[in-house]
Formats: structure tokens, sequence, C-alpha cells
């Protein structure tokens, strides 16, 4: 039987953002990915630089698949156009965590792709035979560690993307559309590439989605090759239990407001590997993941909780188009003003 201190299960940007921190602090991790490449879901490929006291390029530590940084974002309602001016990174999802586990793997550790945990007992992982003493489950929105936990489902949308370069819209901008005429519930959008667009439709209102993602489809080329995917809009889920612990989707790791999950996740993972890295060097002896728990409160929660205090307040006032542009209005005002107050993005956004 194979042996390792910590397995990673799931290899999208929260399971490779531990790995990448265990590995440069020499903790033995072996990573299991079921699909044979990176990036198997619906994104906007669009990353917040900064949340809280974290910047993405300072965890990232690469400028490998970036694509662009718009200058800030319009959107747009049935009752108007406001700016948003956040900065906001394009990159390219795939290269990114390509990028993430050569930087992992450089450093010490073993990524396994096309590999699939089919089931976990007595902290041996099947049917790869694995014995390990602490278990990640960074496996997504439908992840089987959650299962195999106790731990509840989230609240679930579902989005929409493609790659297209047939746009014609400002390259230094990204764009947002919460109009019920284009999906209820939800947002389109449109984000700037080097030399193409993701685009794309989310709603957290699944009956609406095959109806609306059909028409969205009509009204661009049919040569866009589409993938969808089910995203978590709820408020973090108890993210451990026992030697066990839950990062990014699986734990429901996203700003639910506009479903922004890169950079909270890889803040998340790096507050996991941290403690697994102080676990580690106490020779895994009283591991106790509610410290884990604890720091997520104490440095990225709160904003977790306001996305989704926003969200659940638009969501409830959606009837009413009017009524969701001026309460959209308040917040982008808001928010302005913090950005205005300054704020560090870390690493030059010149790519």
């Amino acid at each position: 039987m194979e042996k390792s201190d910590v397995l990673i299960v799931g290899g999208g940007v929260a399971g490779l953002t531990v790995a990448k921190f265990l590995a440069e602090e020499g903790v033995d991790y072996i990573l299991l990915e079921e699909h044979d490449d990176f990036f198997k879901k619906a994104c906007g490929e669009g990353v917040t630089p900064v949340l809280g006291d974290y910047t993405f390029f300072d965890l990232y530590e690469s400028k490998k698949g970036i694509e662009n940084v718009a200058e800030g974002s319009i959107i747009s309602t049935k009752y108007g156009v406001m700016e948003y001016p956040l900065p906001n990174i394009i990159c390219d999802k795939r290269e990114t965590e390509a990028e993430l586990a050569r930087q992992a793997t450089k450093k010490g550790g073993e990524i396994r792709m096309n590999t699939r945990c089919e089931d976990i007992a007595e902290n041996v992982a099947f049917p790869q035979e694995i014995k390990f003493k602490i278990c990640v489950g960074a496996d997504g929105i439908h992840s089987f560690i959650r299962k195999k936990l106790g731990i509840k489902n989230p609240d679930i949308g579902v989005g929409m993307c493609g790659i297209t370069k047939d746009i014609d819209k400002e390259r230094n901008k990204c764009y947002i559309e919460f109009k019920k005429e284009v999906i209820p519930y939800g947002y389109s959008w449109y984000f700037p590439k080097k030399d193409e667009w993701n685009i794309g439709i989310g709603t957290t209102r699944v009956k609406y989605f095959k109806e609306y993602s059909q028409k969205f489809k009509e009204m661009h080329s049919n040569e866009i090759k589409w993938n969808g995917s089910f995203l978590p809009v709820s408020k973090p889920l108890k993210p451990y239990n026992g030697n066990f612990a839950l990062v990014g989707d699986a734990a429901s790791h996203v700003i639910a407001l506009l479903g922004d999950g890169i950079l909270p996740s890889m803040i998340c993972a790096k507050i996991l590997a941290d403690v697994i890295i102080k676990f580690a060097r106490n020779d895994y002896r009283n591991v106790d993941f509610s410290v884990y728990e604890e720091q997520l409160k104490k440095e990225i929660y709160k904003h977790f909780l306001e996305g989704y205090r926003a969200y659940k307040i638009l969501s409830s006032i959606w009837f009413s188009e009017y009524l969701f542009h001026v309460f959209l209005k308040i917040m982008n005002r808001m928010a302005k003003k913090q950005i205005s107050a300054g704020a560090d993005f870390g690493t030059d956004l010149n790519i």
C-alpha cells in the first residue's frame, strides 16, 4: 500500500494552490485529478486582483496565462449603465492551472492526472490504495469528499461560457448585463482575452437556464463551442470534519453575487496550506481543522458574507428591474468609494 502524508482530491485552482504552498515547505502530498487536462468547467476567466489583504499575483507568482487586464467593468441593466472601476485580470484558465501545477511539482510532491478517487475508508483512498494522514477535498461543486463527510450540499447556480472573436466592444473593459430579457436571476458577461472574448451566461434559478441559454447561443456564432457547469451560490459550508478539510467550490468558497471564485479559492487554499504545514511540523499530532475555519472567518468570511447578502437582496427584488437597478447603483457607488480610498493590487498589473 502506498503512503502519503497529505492526499489532495481535485486539481482545480484550489487543490493546485494547496499543493503549491505545501511543496514550498517540503510537505509530502499526492494530488489526484480525475480529468486528463486542466480547466474543465464553465468560467469567465476573470480574476479580481485584490481581496482583503491578498492579491492574485502575490499568490500566483507568475504572469503565465494572463491575457489581458481590463481597466474596469461596464454594468448594464434595463434602466441604465454604470461603470465599476476595479481592474479585472483575464486569464487563460487552463494555462493558469497548468502553471500552478508546474510550480507545485517543481518544488516536490506528485500530481496524477486522469486518476479518479472512487472511495475512501479508514484513511485509505481507493482504488489507488493510498494511505494518508490528511485529506483535502478540492473536488468541486459535486464534491465526493463532502458527501463522505456528511456535510450539506450548497445551493447551486448554472453557467455556460464560450470563446469567440466576433464581439464588437472596447477591449479595455469587461461587460456584465443584468437583464430579465437575457436571463432572469442572473447575468451575461463579455470578457476580453488577448485576441478573443470569453462570453457567457449564468443564473441562480436552474429552471430558466435551458430556455435562455439557447436564446443566448442563437445571438452568437454557430461555431462557438459552449461549456456548461454548476456553481455554488451559498455561504461557506463547514470546511472540515476530523482529518478532512474542504476548499474551493467544494466548500462554497465563492463571492455569491457574481460567482467569483478564482482568487477567493486561492486565498482559502493558502490559509489551508499554512494550517497543514503547522500540522506537518508537529508530525500530524493533534490535527484539529477548527483552526482552519477560525482563520477563514478571521481573514475572508467577511467578503463571502457581504457577497451572499447582496446576492440574496438582489434576488429578492428581481421582480422589479427598476428596484434592481437602483439597488445595484447604490452598491456600485459604495464600492467606488472603497476603491477610491486606495487599493494595493500587488505586482504591477501591466502584462
